[in-house]
């Protein structure tokens, strides 16, 4: 190809379509050429995006599912109805995004596709290049999705997210298809916080999602032992059928991601918009990508981004990763004592980077404190 482009999108995923397509939705990059790179189409439904939220987008039109009455399990086995306000749990499936977006951007004149692993990417003068197995290109502005491990500092954690699910059906299951069980920690906690989510999609079918935070994955056959073991022993559930299913692994780190690297905009997991706390990147991938287009719109370049996820939050969740890290303070306790003190919707505003100072103080009140003391301490050092 050996071509130039006002715009090139490094990884055609969430993050990558995601700015393509809300840009051309609301004219700013109507006049840009812009080339979206990765090794492959996305057509299959590799993955399911999950997210808290009280308000309107313009991807709700594609919300497979959304729900607003939620409980929460101790590992005890307590049921906590959850107060989530005017919060519902929203689900979005890959498939339907890519369809969205890509049935969109294929149709504009000014968008191009290319199919090749990227290889490099740079900052040359005053324009990026881009190095594929068949060409290589150079654009104004690159952003940049595709994550790379980061080199760690001695003061950074990184814990993963790392997850199984399957849809199953069973005429056993007798579902309330309007409630969920966003957190139910009475799996075995034997390799760290572990918790399942319930997501009814019927009466008689449900995401059931084996989830832990730890360092280490487990071996592929466990996380399958283990959700037969909670649809069987938890569920009451004999037989069932396997529909889909999902594995996935994301970094919960309070590394500090670069955002911007020149005319390199790192956006996604890759800029720094996974909460280090939660795992949970889609809502906030939105939030930047957002703070991204009104700079377009107010001054042509996409820098400086004020960002979403800011200092007081990540040294919020740098302390917490420590903590988990750590270990005494169990992560199925550290979540039930916040989400039985405290009503749901402060700690989703709080966990949306949204919350005031009052009820940042309400959520941190419910935990107990000396576990947060010496890792409080270290991320703000180390910050």
């Amino acid at each position: 190809m050996g071509k130039h482009f006002d715009i090139a999108i490094c990884g055609g995923g969430m993050a990558g379509l995601s700015i393509a397509y809300l840009a051309l939705q609301h004219g700013v990059w109507a006049d840009k050429s812009i080339l979206i790179v990765d090794k492959e189409e996305k057509l299959s439904n590799d993955k399911t995006w999950c997210f808290w939220d009280n308000g309107t987008s313009v991807f709700d039109d594609i919300v497979h599912r959304k729900w607003s009455d939620m409980l929460f399990f101790t590992n005890s086995g307590e049921k906590i109805k959850l107060d989530n306000g005017s919060f519902e749990y929203k689900m979005i499936r890959s498939v339907d995004f890519y369809r969205l977006t890509l049935d969109y951007l294929k149709q504009q004149s000014n968008v191009h596709f290319l199919y090749s692993e990227i290889e490099s990417y740079s900052q040359t003068n005053d324009k990026v290049e881009i190095v594929t197995k068949s060409d290589t290109i150079t654009a104004e502005y690159a952003f940049n999705s595709l994550l790379k491990k980061p080199a760690l500092k001695s003061s950074d954690t990184y814990l993963r997210q790392h997850f199984k699910g399957k849809f199953i059906e069973s005429d056993e299951l007798k579902l309330n298809p309007n409630q969920i069980h966003l957190m139910d920690f009475r799996p075995s906690q034997e390799h760290g916080c572990t918790f399942v989510y319930l997501l009814p999609t019927s009466e008689t079918s449900a995401l059931v999602e084996y989830t832990l935070f730890s360092e280490k994955l487990l071996d592929k056959d466990e996380y399958d032992m283990k959700l037969d073991d909670y649809i069987h022993n938890v569920l009451g559930i004999e037989n069932y059928k396997t529909i889909d299913e999902e594995f996935g692994v994301i970094p919960m780190t309070d590394y500090k991601f670069s955002r911007a690297e020149g005319r390199i905009i790192n956006i996604g997991t890759a800029g720094g918009d996974t909460r280090g706390s939660t795992g949970y990147t889609f809502y906030n991938t939105q939030q930047t990508i957002t703070k991204i287009l009104d700079n377009y719109k107010a001054s042509g370049i996409p820098t400086p981004i004020d960002e979403h996820i800011g200092k007081k939050d990540r040294l919020y969740d740098s302390t917490m990763l420590k903590v988990l890290a750590k270990g005494d303070y169990k992560g199925h306790q550290l979540f039930s004592d916040m989400f039985s003190k405290v009503p749901a919707h402060i700690i989703f505003n709080f966990l949306n980077s949204q919350s005031s100072l009052l009820q940042d103080f309400r959520v941190i009140r419910s935990l107990t404190p000396h576990h947060f003391i010496a890792p409080f301490v270290k991320s703000l050092l180390g910050n």
